[in-house]
């Protein structure tokens, strides 16, 4: 067998060496155009197809949430609108519960008394503080100028009556029918007769005239209805007191009383007939 001549032999081994290194460089390469066309791909279909899709499924996610966002606070705002006007009913028939019970505690009061108990009808908006209607009439006994009164008290008198319905001139009016006689209780146990003479509407209160200038009356004190002359039923709460003055000629004094405190605005009363004159 021939062999090979040391030159050969180097030959043959610088060629196997270059047909390795070729054949790695080849390899590599190959891996390396491989690596960058997944890469490329991958973003390619990143930005055209799974960054899209993602982000209108992430708008319509959005959207969702925000109509059952929208949807929640609508029906919060109607549930909070519906407690609103609850507590609106409840106060306002509360108010009403007050006023029948006060009533019915002035009725227990002054079993002896003659009333009828009716509700307010209307209240002009132009006359609010002269005169109210009410639902009892003719057909009641009611007849002109009985005094009516609210839970709190006095409110007015009787102007005019139909058969079922009357019209009550209100003690904060410009006018009443007739003048009423009072008396205010002293701290001794006494009394003070006095006349209410008319309303101040600029500053709230009724003017009542004393004829005994000499009474030391006091703020706080309770202004009722006298009852002498038997034209109406005695001890009806007026107002308070708030303040006197004493005319130049020293024989009349002024009293000041404030109204009982829903004279702006009461739904029933009690119409009292004890005592009051025929028409």
């Amino acid at each position: 067998m021939r062999r090979f001549s040391r030159l050969q032999k180097l030959l043959l081994t610088f060629i196997t060496i270059v047909f390795l290194i070729g054949c790695l460089m080849g390899s590599l390469r190959q891996n390396s155009m491989s690596n960058i066309g997944y890469s490329a791909w991958t973003y390619l279909k990143y930005g055209l197809f799974n960054a899209p899709v993602t982000s209108a499924m992430n708008a319509v996610q959005d959207f969702s949430n925000l109509w059952h966002v929208y949807q929640d606070n609508t029906w919060l705002n109607e549930q909070l609108a519906e407690q609103r006007s609850y507590q609106t009913l409840y106060a306002q028939e509360h108010n009403r519960n007050l006023e029948l019970q006060g009533l019915l505690e002035l009725k227990n009061a002054m079993p002896e008394a003659k009333q009828v108990s009716c509700q307010v009808l209307s209240r002009p908006g132009q006359a609010w503080n002269e005169r109210v209607t009410v639902s009892a009439g003719s057909a009641s006994g009611i007849k002109e100028n009985m005094i009516v009164c609210s839970s709190a008290g006095v409110v007015g008198l009787v102007e005019s009556v139909q058969e079922n319905t009357s019209i009550v001139s209100l003690l904060t009016s410009n006018a009443l029918p007739s003048d009423i006689t009072v008396a205010i209780s002293m701290e001794d146990g006494t009394t003070v007769d006095g006349v209410l003479r008319g309303y101040d509407a600029s500053l709230n209160r009724y003017e009542v005239l004393l004829f005994d200038h000499e009474a030391v009356v006091l703020p706080g004190q309770k202004v009722a209805t006298s009852g002498k002359g038997g034209t109406y039923a005695s001890g009806l709460l007026i107002g308070t007191v708030t303040g006197t003055v004493v005319n130049d000629d020293a024989i009349i004094s002024t009293v000041y009383v404030s109204p009982v405190e829903n004279i702006s605005g009461f739904s029933y009363v009690s119409i009292f007939t004890e005592g009051t004159p025929a028409s």
